[in-house]
């Protein structure tokens, strides 16, 4: 069962990120493909499945964000994201726009480097 729920998170880790990283290529463009429904529904979609599996995995392995600061750390990290990426679609100003979106980017590679090393510090835990 583990095996399963992993590759299902690792993909719609990668789903939801390339997802992510295209809406925000399209709003900095200008794009109506941003527009479409499905570019509306789909990220919902598949961030929802991404935590699902990621709830999967924690609850079959027996993890809990109190007695592992890691995924704790990443818990907060996808709220973080989270945030970010819903004021970065909604601002007015191109310049906000593409601050907001590099850094909710930012945090997205550090979720995973949370996951990869499984200490709280994230990207720094490699420097």
């Amino acid at each position: 069962m583990y095996p399963l729920l992993k590759h299902l998170h690792l993909f719609f880790i990668a789903l939801s990120f390339i997802t992510f990283f295209l809406r925000g290529i399209w709003m900095l463009n200008g794009s109506g493909l941003l527009n479409k429904k499905i570019m509306k529904i789909a990220p919902h979609i598949i961030n929802t499945l991404m935590l699902l599996s990621g709830i999967g995995i924690a609850v079959y392995l027996g993890l809990s964000p109190g007695d592992h600061p890691w995924l704790l750390a990443k818990l907060a990290g996808i709220v973080i994201f989270i945030a970010l990426g819903i004021v970065a679609f909604k601002a007015s100003k191109p310049g906000v726009r593409l601050g907001l979106w590099v850094l909710a980017l930012v945090v997205f590679i550090d979720i995973a480097a949370i996951a990869i090393s499984k200490s709280p510090w994230g990207l720094l835990y490699f420097f």
